[in-house]
């Protein structure tokens, strides 16, 4: 008998349940409250949330937070940025550039291109993540991390030197980054300025021990300064014993013809 009354209670929820009840529930679950014809909240509010989330360092709110807000708005730029960096920061490096990249059709800006040269420097595109950074530095030469995406990028090709510029930059439009300032420590450290080198680690750690990586894989400042003793090699080591001049070249050759004629006199 309590059986067929379940049974009973059952079939009239179905039917009291409207029509489509199923498809709303579905689009609540995935974008949020509100009817299935209008956005719950105002693309500022998702964007909000989205940094938000971000400042806590919470990439699993950041990422649900943005699909729900471009479930409604998928032509906001904003929105497909902050979901690229989300998503960067989980090291999906390959999705990150594939959403930001979407973005940047929409609304080039310098911060939208310096997104994708970090993703692009994660997967070892260094060709790639140097363009981005000189066409944001096109569109505006005071945004300072387009010049560490360079940085970091010519690094990996292997041009110190021009690195070192361009973190120069970076630093002198923010001097009080913690990343920068841990960039230009590892630059020094591959050039084998060892004492500068740790100078600038140990900056990076005083103004923000704690600074979030730009990507998961990247060591961080506490790393590079404590392998500073076994990886870096000083520069005056390696020029200890530099090749002769030419003037030293040239006494030595004819230090060796005095010798060979004095040879060759002894034998007469």
């Amino acid at each position: 008998m309590k059986i067929l009354q379940l049974l009973i209670i059952g079939a009239l929820i179905c039917f009291i349940m409207p029509a489509g009840a199923g498809d709303t529930l579905t689009a609540t679950l995935s974008v949020g409250s509100g009817s299935p014809g209008m956005p719950p909240q105002n693309a500022s509010v998702y964007i909000s949330d989205a940094k938000a989330a971000v400042a806590e360092r919470n990439w699993t709110d950041v990422l649900l937070v943005t699909t729900r807000g471009i479930a409604w708005y998928p032509d906001n730029a904003d929105l497909l940025c902050i979901q690229s960096y989300s998503y960067r920061k989980m090291g999906q490096y390959a999705k990150s550039v594939d959403i930001v990249s979407k973005g940047i059709l929409l609304d080039p800006k310098p911060v939208r291109y310096a997104n994708r040269g970090y993703s692009y420097l994660a997967l070892g595109n260094y060709q790639a993540a140097l363009a981005d950074a000189e066409t944001g530095i096109a569109l505006n030469a005071s945004y300072p991390a387009t010049y560490s995406v360079k940085a970091l990028a010519l690094q990996g090709m292997g041009m110190n030197t021009g690195a070192l510029a361009a973190i120069e930059q970076a630093l002198a439009l923010d001097p009080e980054s913690a990343h920068y300032w841990h960039v230009k420590g590892v630059l020094l450290a591959a050039g084998g300025n060892c004492t500068d080198a740790r100078e600038a680690l140990e900056k990076s750690l005083v103004i923000d021990p704690d600074y979030t990586l730009p990507w998961p894989g990247f060591s961080g400042a506490r790393e590079s300064l404590a392998a500073l003793d076994s990886t870096c090699t000083p520069a005056t080591q390696a020029s200890s014993h530099p090749p002769p001049t030419k003037s030293t070249a040239s006494g030595i050759a004819v230090i060796s013809v005095a010798g060979a004629l004095i040879v060759l006199g002894m034998r007469k």
